[in-house]
């Protein structure tokens, strides 16, 4: 019986996993293009935001508030940013943008959510290795002190953003596509109080409270800490990303259960 029970279950998942390899492939042939070359775009897009925003920073501050060098600072600062930004829209976007396939009779929301979000996690670590190469083949020294806090750090970064993706979804299902433009716009004031600009103590400790509350400034001074020794990780507020990462994630993953007729 038993045998029998974990036979049944992995021809489900074979089944599942089939379809969402297939939509996998579809969404990197078609989002940006029609051919695979095209989602070179998802890939060039965030790299080209993390590299405007170093130069034009560095253009203007030839100091950084801590450290030596403002390219290793504003990229410490920018690159949590960018690779929860990026998911969450996308994954937000996922039904809308794959909508007509749920005309195929097997196909279900959450295949399209599930093969999005492998997709955006495999781009966001595919983002993190070239930005770091590219940082490196120009004689930076981007290397971290400590790499177990920003390994930490960069996969706080994606949960978060996967979370918030999956979170929009469930906003979409209830208040219709204008949502998912109302989460990222309301991600850009939380992303300039965030820290990536300026370092925790140059705050009011007012200031710092309320930053307690925006998981864009946890992440941010989380990356900071394995760089600068003068962080202190006591204003690193870990385990509030980390639960609130999880509770969109929740609500999400219920979202999709109980609104699948509203997609």
């Amino acid at each position: 019986m038993l045998t029998e029970n974990l036979t049944a279950l992995e021809a489900q998942f074979e089944a599942h996993w089939r379809i969402i390899h297939a939509v996998i492939l579809q969404d990197m042939r078609t989002r940006f293009g029609r051919t695979y070359f095209s989602y070179l775009i998802a890939i060039i897009w965030p790299l080209a935001h993390l590299g405007s925003g170093i130069f034009g920073y560095v253009l203007v501050n030839k100091l950084a508030p801590v450290g030596e060098d403002p390219t290793i600072f504003l990229g410490s600062g920018l690159l949590p940013y960018i690779l929860c930004i990026y998911p969450a829209r996308m994954i937000g976007m996922a039904v809308m943008q794959n909508r007509q396939l749920l005309s195929i009779p097997r196909v279900r929301p959450m295949h399209l959510i599930v093969s999005r979000t492998i997709l955006e996690i495999m781009s966001s670590f595919v983002v993190c290795m070239i930005f770091y190469t590219v940082l490196w083949a120009a004689d930076y020294d981007f290397m971290p002190r400590s790499m177990d806090i920003a390994a930490a750090a960069v996969f706080a970064s994606v949960y978060f953003g996967v979370a918030l993706g999956l979170f929009t979804v469930m906003l979409v299902a209830l208040a219709g596509p204008f949502a998912a433009t109302i989460v990222i716009i309301l991600m850009i004031p939380l992303y300039l109080v965030s820290g990536v600009y300026i370092v925790p103590w140059m705050m009011s400790p007012a200031m710092l409270d309320y930053e307690s509350y925006n998981p864009l400034f946890g992440l941010v001074q989380w990356l900071r800490s394995a760089y600068y020794a003068s962080y202190d990780e006591i204003v690193v507020n870990k385990m509030g990303v980390i639960w609130m990462s999880t509770g969109m994630l929740f609500l999400g993953l219920l979202g999709e259960r109980f609104l699948r007729g509203r997609f």
